[in-house]
């Protein structure tokens, strides 16, 4: 017979009595840890993902990849699938939620997502356009563009009617490319319209013209390829009236005859025309302030001084002109602009003007007949430079 133990016994009774005491707790906080240990497990799966970028590519729209969701939205609408790298298309914009930043790869169309520290969801929005860093490997070489000077003026020797060319030359904001001749792929559908790109600027901004509620070909006659029919100013006895703005008439100074306080007619029916098609619209946004050049530099073989009723020479007066175009607005008193003050005037009423003749001849025009580049419309039309003033009346 085993020997009875007492303190064996003892260890054994109060063992159960603690037991009866907290087992209620132990049944309720082993579960309980187990669910937090899958709770953690299920969230660590789930939601990590690599501190390296993620390289998404892909031919289909809202898919997932990993833990990243991506939207395509192409011209502003939601699309089941993403455009293809040759179909015209760039990138307008890539937001991501979560705190992570998406950028669009344009060598392997695909999306490159980094900062991410859980699931996120990243909309890519397309628009049709053309890429800067595509239109540098397309600039002609051949030497077919007209030449560029030391200074960054331009040689213009004749007109272009047979080539199709994307040229360069320095402007205000840096290195611009402009379009040149035959040119049939510079259509911009935007606001419902058609324009036509002339150049870009040197910031990376477009320059484009207007051409019509609906697409016309090279050398087409329509007069739907201008917005109307108005005088450049109603006045025009007076050096002041070569001026998009202009100052004081008679006046007895350049300073004061080309001030920028009053609008001409023309100024007025192009500001009317943005208020009617383009203020308080979604379009409004995307409206750059840059440069438009209203140059009013007085010709080297002028005997006048650009005010009151002195005859005076500007400098497109002589087809010198030709051999020093420039995209330069040298004068910043010329130089009309939006708000900014840095580059320009600050004196526009909205961002929108007249392209110059520096511009156009540049497109192809010159002193002779040219149906068939990109500018011809069949109408005539005002540019914003100034000619002379011969002692009774102002040209442009």
């Amino acid at each position: 017979m085993a020997k009875f133990n007492r303190e064996k016994v003892l260890r054994q009774l109060e063992f159960k009595r603690k037991w009866r005491s907290y087992s209620r707790y132990v049944y309720i906080a082993v579960p309980c840890v187990l669910c937090c240990l899958l709770c953690l497990y299920f969230a660590y799966s789930k939601f990590f993902v690599s501190e390296e970028q993620a390289v998404i590519r892909t031919t289909v729209g809202d898919f997932i990849y990993g833990d990243v969701v991506i939207g395509a939205y192409i011209d502003g609408e939601y699309s089941s699938t993403i455009p293809g790298k040759n179909d015209g298309y760039v990138v307008e914009n890539v937001v991501c939620d979560n705190g992570a930043v998406g950028k669009w790869n344009y060598d392997d169309w695909g999306l490159l997502v980094k900062n991410m520290t859980k699931k996120s969801k990243c909309n890519v929005y397309f628009k049709k356009g053309i890429r800067l860093a595509d239109t540098i490997t397309l600039v002609d070489t051949t030497g077919k563009c007209p030449t560029v000077n030391d200074d960054g003026t331009v040689n213009v020797t004749s007109a272009e009617s047979e080539n199709s060319l994307l040229c360069m030359a320095p402007d205000n904001y840096g290195t611009s490319y402009y379009f040149r001749g035959n040119v049939q792929n510079n259509y911009v559908y935007f606001a419902n319209l058609y324009w036509r790109i002339i150049r870009i600027n040197g910031d990376g901004s477009i320059r484009m013209i207007y051409d019509g509620t609906s697409a016309h070909a090279n050398g087409e006659v329509s007069e739907d390829r201008i917005i109307g029919k108005s005088s450049f100013n109603n006045l025009s006895d007076d050096n002041a009236y070569v001026g998009y703005m202009y100052g004081t008439a008679g006046s007895s100074s350049y300073e004061e005859t080309h001030a920028n306080i009053n609008d001409s007619n023309i100024k007025i029916y192009i500001d009317t025309w943005y208020e009617n098609n383009i203020k308080n619209t979604v379009y409004e946004k995307n409206i750059n302030d840059t440069i438009f050049c209203g140059d009013r530099t007085i010709s080297e073989k002028s005997y006048g001084d650009g005010y009151s009723k002195i005859d005076t020479f500007y400098k497109w007066y002589y087809s010198l002109s030709y051999e020093n175009l420039s995209l330069n607005c040298t004068q910043k008193n010329d130089s009309y602009t939006y708000k900014d003050i840095n580059y320009g005037n600050g004196t526009l009423k909205y961002s929108i003007g007249l392209i110059s003749t520096d511009e156009a001849t540049l497109s192809g025009g010159y002193n002779t007949n040219n149906a068939d580049y990109y500018l011809f419309t069949g109408n005539r039309y005002w540019t914003m430079s100034a000619a002379d003033f011969n002692g009774s009346n102002a040209n442009n």
